[in-house]
């Protein structure tokens, strides 16, 4: 996949004052990795010249936002790095002018970026510098400025470092090749109108050329600000191909069936672990190691059955990108691919022991306090992926394995889907999981569109049905919506009591897993720490609820009763008639 191609400009004067308070980037990567999983960042920032400190503020935003933004998760979305990282900065450019009782609020700055990523530009912004796009020889502003008047003067009505929680404005925009993005401070648009702007970028003049011009011609109509402008202009914008995606690991040829003895770039295959139509495990020695421990790992090939389905060899690609960038004890740990390799396979972590299934089996009736505390670790592996805004999609027991001291750690990644990953075009994700039926989340089938619907409640509702297994030995619904065939409602999904099984289970326990796993999303505990806090000790708001209504407990039933009665009466009238 070719990256995003774009040219960069931009220009700064303090004009007629004794210094400039604004401060400028743009960020183009080097790296191909880099330019496709972060993008290029535009960004202008200008310093509120009532501020003793205007200068500083402006600068630190730029620098901060900068250098924050590409350490930021490669799984994060532009517009979720973008709020957490202005967040902080707000926070801290407003302590800082709060320090000095007599200087209160000297740290303020408008920030005004533009990140493009792949084919789309996110835009953040705060204050009355404004973003510009010229497509097609139109010239149309992106943002609105964020000033109020009073008195008949103008005033800035939001910046960063002004309030402990600034609110920001955000848009995405499908970026075209050809575009020609801007960013102008006041100091500019104030004193040029827009044609005068949109005839700059008609005449034969470099983007250097042209960043200045616009300076220039600011300072000559009378300009009494600083003025600065940001110019990038997009070449080439990626094709969105999956294929291409593909394209440089599709040079690895698939592995063959592997067998004891046999070496495979330096990896000493010693047995078969597992082999399934999808893929195959198998127990190597690292031959290459120089520690003498720990050279144990697990080899994961992809099944030669799949060696012509993009679908299939994207996500087991993606398999090794996610667990290489899940640093946590609670996530088997995948390892980089050695240099040289020659064929598509993933190295990870040995983890000694038995899946959760196998536990089970060997475990039929676990105690309550056995399954808090399964039910504590499975959360405390989600949270690792959620807060790098991963979805696992495929939680069951199979995927959970316990090693030799009892730690639950989370072995696949196979069906994950990474919200970073979805603004790039180069994503190629099928609309529904490869999960388990019984352990997907409803909300994958229903009619609509699935990346505005789903969230992470969904693994809640997977972690829900373990918790309920684990009790039970059963599921909580007879017959799962899990199908390839949509539903256009939850209706058909009628909740199993759990102490209707086992009447050992107590009704606040009941009432806890009948809301984790609850059909409609919007009904499930808004936090996992909510679920497990009601799984410890009774929730009283479940004591009111203990009687349910019969609409509430069998809303089909409902109205087919309401349906007899009615034609009864009808019947009955029409007799007596």
């Amino acid at each position: 996949m070719k990256p995003l191609r774009m040219t960069t400009a931009g220009a700064s004067s303090a004009g007629i004052k004794a210094e400039n308070q604004d401060a400028w980037v743009a960020e183009v990567p080097d790296n191909t990795s880099v330019m496709n999983y972060k993008g290029a960042v535009l960004a202008l920032a200008d310093g509120v010249s009532a501020c003793t400190e205007a200068r500083r503020a402006s600068h630190t935003s730029i620098s901060s936002f900068t250098s924050d933004y590409y350490s930021t998760p490669d799984s994060w979305t532009a517009r979720h790095s973008a709020a957490k990282i202005l967040s902080a900065l707000n926070r801290w450019l407003y302590q800082q002018g709060h320090t000095d009782p007599m200087d209160q609020g000297s740290w303020c700055t408008t920030f005004t970026a533009m990140i493009l990523k792949s084919a789309t530009l996110h835009l953040v912004h705060t204050g009355d510098s404004r973003a510009w796009r010229i497509r097609n020889n139109e010239l149309e502003c992106l943002t609105r400025d964020h000033t109020a008047t009073m008195g008949g003067r103008q005033y800035l009505g939001r910046a960063l470092g002004m309030v402990p929680d600034v609110e920001v404005d955000y848009k995405s925009e499908v970026l075209d090749a050809g575009d020609i993005l801007l960013l102008t401070t006041d100091g500019i648009h104030d004193f040029l109108s827009q044609d005068t702007i949109k005839e700059s970028f008609s005449q034969q003049k470099s983007l250097d050329e042209v960043a200045q011009q616009l300076v220039d011609l600011a300072l000559k109509n009378g300009s009494n600000d600083n003025l600065t402008c940001v110019i990038g202009r997009v070449e080439e914008v990626p094709a969105g191909d999956p294929s291409e995606n593909l394209q440089r690991l599709s040079e690895l040829r698939l592995p063959p069936d592997l067998y004891p003895g046999q070496i495979l770039d330096g990896y000493r295959i010693l047995e078969e672990l597992h082999a399934s139509k999808r893929s195959q495990l198998y127990l190597a020695e690292d031959t290459l190691s120089e520690t003498a421990t720990a050279n144990h790992v697990v080899i994961k090939t992809p099944s030669i059955n799949y060696e012509d389905d993009p679908d299939y060899l994207e996500g087991f690609i993606r398999e090794e990108w996610i667990g290489r960038r899940v640093k946590h004890p609670s996530v088997m740990e995948v390892r980089a691919p050695r240099s040289g390799r020659q064929f598509l396979y993933h190295t990870c972590e040995y983890i000694k022991g038995q899946t959760l299934r196998s536990w089970m089996q060997e475990n039929p009736k676990p105690s309550l306090t056995e399954v808090r505390d399964i039910v504590a670790q499975i959360i405390t592996a989600i949270r690792g992926l959620h807060r790098l805004q991963i979805l696992h999609q495929d939680l069951k027991p199979e995927n959970l394995m316990f090693d030799l001291e009892g730690r639950l750690k989370l072995i696949d990644f196979g069906s994950a889907r990474v919200a970073g990953d979805s603004e790039n075009r180069q994503s190629h994700q099928t609309d529904l999981p490869q999960g388990t039926k019984n352990y997907t989340a409803p909300e994958y089938f229903l009619d609509g569109t699935i990346n505005e619907r789903v969230d992470e409640r969904a693994d809640q509702f997977a972690i829900g049905v373990i918790a309920y297994e684990l009790l039970t030995g059963e599921l909580p619904y007879p017959e799962h919506s899990g199908s390839s065939i949509r539903v256009r409602h939850y209706q058909h999904m009628q909740y199993r009591q759990a102490n209707q099984t086992d009447s050992s289970i107590p009704a606040w326990i009941d009432s806890a897993l009948a809301k984790a796993v609850a059909a409609d999303p919007a009904k499930r505990y808004p936090t996992l720490s909510e679920f497990l806090q009601d799984l410890k000790q009774p929730n009283s708001s479940f004591q009111s609820r203990s009687f349910q209504p019969l609409i509430q407990r069998n809303p089909v039933l409902t109205w087919q009763l309401i349906a007899l009665l009615l034609l009864i009466a009808n019947l009955v009238q029409y007799l007596s008639s």
